[in-house]
């Protein structure tokens, strides 16, 4: 490398003579002069300086912009600048008179630098728009920006669960034992419901046994046996494995204590769902269709769903009347199969069957999904941006390593340039990471905001849906046929 620049040398040397060789007394042509200068001034290496809006306006160097703006393979990259530097040789030689390490890196950023501002312009101008919501009533969330939104107390989502511990739970359906099958389909139940959902797990009928001699403890038993509160899944597994089917079907006293126990531990305008899984109808002497009605008198709203297995077909109307109560939905299934499509549709679906609040918890969910795309997408800007940097600072190094061995530079200049370089390298890397973290924060703060109108609207629109704030009773057993059968539902 070292002897073509010399050979470049020589060859210049060789023309300057030759041109004084010539008619020394030949007047020059008018304006040449002048056209000579400005030829030279135009090829002159603008002055570098560590400003952001400097190094962003430059550009890219002429020889980077001729080679890496055509279409190349990026297994032939390191061949490209290969050539890059090849003719940035004698670029460098013509510029030979340059006196100072800050004038060699003007003539350096000049060939080699990179075009940062491409690189640059979309992490400053990222749209941080969660402009995909669209509420149910057909505007944009963006709309909402200035509006006010009433804000009430966050109310809080109870689901309380029974399960039938009598005796009979230990049949068998389809699919296996009708007690094991139920604990798993409350299982699933309770890991798909919201983050923010209470939940309480009672057992009713699981002491005493079912002959007579147990009946009256056994139709005492109705245990908490996970109190209400936020889902601790190891802790709900365990209690879940705490009884057995074992005795009779205390199903009136259940809802009615479960109803005591939400109006006991819950503010009353919050939304309270109650499940109830049964294998038959009472036989405790109790009145489960004179609960329903106490619990539709006390003035708070509940959702009551029964699930059933292999109801006999003389007992239907008796759940079928708990359902006509509260005008909810009574349906009957009779495989594993029905169990777990009724269990993860239909309870599912009536904790959320206003549009509103449906809108609300998916879109809680689409925004956070939303956040991880655009994270996703600003860190691919941001490692384009990093790699144009560090291929603009090996293409310094390596030009400065050049001039140092066509002695353009001596070792103490050397040591300047190359911290120089390295000053131009971490200044560009300090504002481009101040961009990209102003913009990641950005996408935190306008999720947290995109959730909070959410949020507000939950609240808001909690009131706004009657089949949320009217009590319902839904009644879903099994058999019968193996067919589902609904009840009467207030929503139809």
């Amino acid at each position: 490398m070292k002897r073509r620049l010399s050979y470049c040398l020589m060859y210049s040397l060789f023309l300057l003579l030759f041109a004084c060789g010539s008619d020394e007394n030949e007047a020059p042509v008018s304006g040449e002069s002048e056209e000579k200068e400005e030829t030279s001034a135009e090829e002159a290496a603008p002055e570098v300086e560590l400003d952001q809006e400097a190094i962003l306006q430059a550009g890219p160097g002429f020889l980077t912009e001729e080679y890496l703006s055509q279409e190349y393979e990026m297994d032939d990259y390191d061949e490209v600048e290969e050539r890059i530097m090849e003719d940035f040789e004698p670029y460098a030689t013509e510029h030979a008179e340059a006196s100072s390490p800050e004038e060699w890196l003007a003539v350096m950023v000049h060939a080699l630098g990179a075009d940062h501002q491409e690189v640059f312009e979309p992490i400053e101008a990222f749209d941080v728009t969660y402009d995909e919501f669209t509420l149910p009533d057909g505007r944009s969330l963006q709309e909402l920006e200035d509006e006010e939104i009433e804000e009430e107390m966050e109310k809080d989502v109870n689901v309380a669960i029974l399960v039938d511990a009598s005796g009979s739970m230990n049949e068998e359906v389809d699919g296996g034992v009708k007690m094991d099958l139920a604990k798993d389909a409350v299982q699933s139940f309770v890991g798909n419901l919201p983050e923010e959902t209470n939940v309480m797990l009672q057992a009713y009928g699981h002491e005493g046994d079912n002959t007579n001699d147990g009946k009256e403890e056994s139709c005492a038993s109705i245990e908490n046996v996970y109190p209400l509160s936020p889902l601790d899944e190891d802790d709900f597994d365990e209690a879940l494995e705490s009884f057995d089917a074992t005795g009779w079907t205390p199903l009136a006293a259940a809802i009615t204590q479960a109803g005591d126990d939400l109006q006991e531990e819950t503010n009353e305008n919050d939304d309270h769902f109650i499940y109830v899984i049964s294998d038959g109808i009472e036989t405790c002497d109790g009145d489960p269709i004179d609960a329903a009605e106490n619990l539709e008198n006390t003035g708070i709203d509940f959702n009551v769903h029964i699930l059933g297995f292999d109801i006999p077909d003389d007992e239907h109307d008796q759940l079928e009347d708990i359902a006509g109560v509260t005008d909810g939905e009574y349906s009957s299934v009779y495989t594993e199969q029905e169990l777990d499509e009724t269990v993860n549709e239909t309870w599912t679906d009536a904790i959320g069957t206003s549009q509103w609040l449906l809108w609300a918890a998916g879109n809680i969910t689409d925004s956070n999904f939303e956040s991880v795309d655009f994270h996703a997408e600003l860190r691919d800007l941001r490692s384009d941006a990093t790699q144009l940097r560090r291929q603009e600072n090996s293409r310094m190094q390596t030009a400065t390593s050049l001039l140092a061995e066509a002695e353009l530079i001596n070792d103490e200049e050397r040591d300047e340039l190359e911290t120089l370089v390295d000053e131009r390298h971490e200044y560009i890397n300090e504002f481009v990471d101040d961009s990209y973290d102003d913009t990641h924060q950005e996408i935190i703060d306008e999720r947290e905001r995109v959730q909070d109108i959410i949020r507000d609207i939950r609240d808001e629109y909690s009131d706004w849906d009657p089949r949320f704030r009217e009590g319902n009773i839904q009644v879903i057993s099994f058999g019968w046929y193996g067919h589902a059968v609904q009840g009467m539902n207030a929503f139809e």
